[in-house]
């Protein structure tokens, strides 16, 4: 019986290590002052779910936390990937002109996405690139109660960049419209902007190219709209 118990143990545990996150450290150096980054890459992770804004739950570790990271010199933000970028002596300029501003300021993880984001709207890059740094910016501040404001303000240029985004259609697949419309409405909602949220509620709904999972999830997040509920922690 007792082996029994044990085996079972050992099943659960290496179960429980199967699902769990794993990352890889890969050292870069910075674009702009040639100092080293450390990103810890993601080589594995078990999902269970996701928030209504599309966050992914379950064994996903700092995934999140790591996707970004930052310079401690002169703080430039950005993927892994765009470390891996060479800027020109005009385009560094540029880059070390914007940012000045955060000179003896401390860069938190949010705050690393709000940078990334700025350098890819200074690089010209897609709106739907910038709106993910904001994106995952607001993520990291779900459950931080002192950055409220600040979570707002990643959730509007998050909106903002996502509307431009299907403007200048740069979402090919037409099924994922409405995945969008939804999203920007779940941003519109977590804002407070409440008839903006039931507008573009309505465009994911009524979407004929949706996905079948998008009208009654859509659905539920607009009541809560109609209710005027900004709940964030959902």
């Amino acid at each position: 019986m007792k082996k029994q118990i044990l085996i079972l143990l050992l099943l659960i545990i290496g179960q429980n290590f199967t699902n769990a996150h794993t990352c890889e450290d890969e050292t870069v150096k910075c674009p702009i002052d040639g100092k080293k980054v450390t990103f810890c890459v993601t080589m594995s992770m078990t999902t269970f779910g996701s928030f209504k804004d599309f966050q992914k739950q379950g064994a996903i570790g700092n995934h999140y936390e790591e996707l970004i990271n930052t310079c401690p010199k002169c703080h430039f933000s950005g993927y892994i990937d765009d470390f891996k970028i060479k800027f020109n002596e005009e385009e560094k300029e540029k880059i070390k002109s914007y940012l000045i501003k955060f000179n003896g300021i401390t860069i938190d993880e949010a705050r690393q996405c709000l940078i990334a984001a700025e350098i890819k709207e200074l690089q010209k890059k897609t709106k739907k690139e910038i709106a993910f740094c904001y994106v995952t910016g607001s993520y990291l501040l779900r459950e931080n109660n002192n950055e409220i404001e600040f979570r707002k303000e990643l959730q509007l240029k998050a909106k903002d960049n996502l509307i431009s985004a299907l403007v200048n259609n740069e979402f090919e697949d037409k099924t994922v419209i409405a995945n969008i419309n939804y999203l920007i409405a779940e941003m519109e909602r977590r804002i407070g902007n409440f008839d903006e949220a039931i507008k573009y509620y309505d465009l994911a709904i009524n979407d004929t190219n949706k996905k079948d999972w998008v009208e009654p999830l859509a659905k539920e997040q607009k009541e809560l709209a109609l209710k005027k509920d900004d709940n964030n922690k959902i």
